[in-house]
């Protein structure tokens, strides 16, 4: 009750600031490491004001078993394709994606932003979010190893897009598909983002059917 209080007096102040860009405002961090965050992001207006399908309830094998399957496809073409997370981000990522996924409200999405180093003076930054929403999980992805300068993570750069991991640095063509491809869900409704700020890399999977098919106890009748 106390942080559902708090939560409707932050969206009260969203919308008494409201103007042309409603600010973004991360209400629970989940995890909260220098190069790695998850946390919970109010959205102004949430699935189109019917609100997101929180809170979920799935295990970290769920998450990993929907990780796995998403790719990324670059170019306009879509020539390459390769997968979205490593096999360690899954392992880290997922019980935190589930975690965050269970404090949900409907009007909050989780969000994650990573750095890696690349070189002394460089580091990759990846950052996105998911939700669930039409009775599918949406995965987002702003920025996909974004290069960028290290030095900057001590000044503004990190204290920006680290509490803004939704907005895009440097803006790729390319897109999310998933594999196997009867799960993916060709024309979703719930995409984040418009066609005058642009919209991130997203993709829709109808995760009941995927889990329910790709089960332990499925595989084994």
């Amino acid at each position: 009750m106390k942080r559902f209080s708090q939560l409707m007096g932050l969206i009260l102040v969203i919308i008494f600031w409201g103007g042309c860009e409603m600010p973004q405002f991360q209400t629970l961090k989940v995890l909260d490491h220098p190069n790695r965050v998850v946390a919970l992001q109010v959205m102004s207006d949430a699935y189109g004001g019917k609100g997101y399908e929180h809170p979920v309830t799935m295990t970290a094998e769920d998450m990993i078993r929907i990780l796995q399957g998403v790719r990324v496809e670059h170019g306009l073409l879509g020539t390459s394709q390769h997968p979205a997370f490593s096999d360690t981000e899954i392992g880290l990522f997922a019980p935190y994606f589930v975690e965050g996924l269970k404090k949900a409200t409907p009007e909050e999405i989780v969000t994650f932003f990573e750095t890696a180093h690349l070189d002394s003076e460089n580091d990759l930054t990846t950052s996105g979010g998911l939700f669930v929403a039409g009775g599918n999980l949406y995965i987002v992805l702003s920025n996909f190893s974004v290069k960028t300068r290290a030095w900057q993570d001590n000044e503004r750069y990190e204290a920006s897009y680290r509490n803004r991991p939704l907005e895009q640095m440097d803006p790729q063509p390319g897109r999310l598909v998933f594999e196997p491809g009867e799960f993916m869900v060709e024309s979703p409704d719930g995409e984040i983002g418009s066609r005058f700020k642009g919209k991130p890399w997203q993709v829709a999977v109808r995760y009941k059917e995927l889990l329910q098919k790709t089960s332990p106890l499925a595989e084994n009748k």
